[in-house]
């Protein structure tokens, strides 16, 4: 595949792009992204809490492309932190174009009333509040420009029920109501605003997929890979997505679609009533 004239198309090529979370240790999907924004010909500046993961990241870009990422060691929960630098990654590039936000994770994973407070508001904090001030910071830069594109990640826990906590499922289905609402408020100044919401995901493993329950209720077959979830990012971030704003898309193949595994569903359907 030719990148270059893929981002050339798709309006990527010569954009800056900044992806907080583009370290990836989490599930790697952070890091594909900035890789993948590189590749299509974007200047990109990575954020992370982690600077040793992002200094990884923007070496394998490096190696990719040949061209140079900024690296920004930022705690994106931290007001402070998050408003200096979007001031030094203005100071650098002159402008942002996309804001790919890829934060996110869970202490713990129990019931309801064994959640310590203390959690409940770290989880929230991380995977929401983190959102919204990294938005609020953004958002007069992309306004001043009449232009821009932000990205935000949700996740399949938001619409079941699943082993992380109810206070990341809250979290996740927070951003779902965030990005409406922004998209709403953004609209009138070019301003998309749109959410990804993945599946599992992590880096191709045969044998431990083929030890996974899940791959039976999921119609395609296979789990996401941090590259599905950076291709979809790139496509709302593009100028294909010109005209979508306010949605979670849903990167899983299928398997939101029902909890019942495809034999099982054919076996009903085979019976007669």
């Amino acid at each position: 595949m030719d990148f270059l004239a893929a981002g050339s198309v798709m309006g990527i090529n010569g954009q800056v792009v900044v992806v907080p979370g583009g370290g990836g240790r989490q599930n790697g999907i952070g890091r594909a992204t900035a890789l993948l924004f590189a590749k299509l010909g974007a200047n990109v500046a990575i954020l992370d809490i982690n600077e040793e993961a992002a200094a990884e990241t923007a070496g394998l870009i490096k190696e990719a492309t040949g061209t140079t990422a900024s690296v920004w060691q930022v705690d994106v929960t931290k007001e402070e932190q998050i408003a200096q630098v979007v001031e030094a990654v203005l100071a650098r590039y002159q402008q942002i174009n996309v804001w790919a936000q890829i934060v996110g994770g869970h202490q713990g994973a129990t019931l309801i009333e064994e959640i310590p407070p203390a959690i409940w508001r770290a989880n929230l904090e991380l995977n929401l509040t983190a959102a919204f001030l990294c938005t609020r910071a953004v958002l007069p830069v992309m306004k001043r420009q009449r232009q821009g594109k932000i990205v935000l990640a949700s996740s399949m826990a938001a619409r079941i029920v699943s082993t992380p906590s109810a206070d990341y499922a809250a979290a996740k289905m927070g951003i779902v109501s965030f990005t409406r609402q922004l998209a709403f408020e953004a609209g009138p100044f070019n301003i998309n605003a749109n959410a990804i919401s993945p599946g599992p995901t992590h880096e191709p493993d045969p044998e431990r997929d083929a030890q996974d329950g899940r791959i039976k209720r999921v119609p395609l077959r296979r789990l996401a890979t941090p590259e599905d979830q950076a291709k979809a990012i790139t496509f709302l971030a593009s100028r294909w997505a010109d005209m979508i704003t306010g949605i979670t898309l849903d990167v899983d193949g299928g398997q939101y679609l029902g909890w019942m595994d495809y034999d099982t569903y054919l076996a009903k359907h085979r019976q007669p009533a």
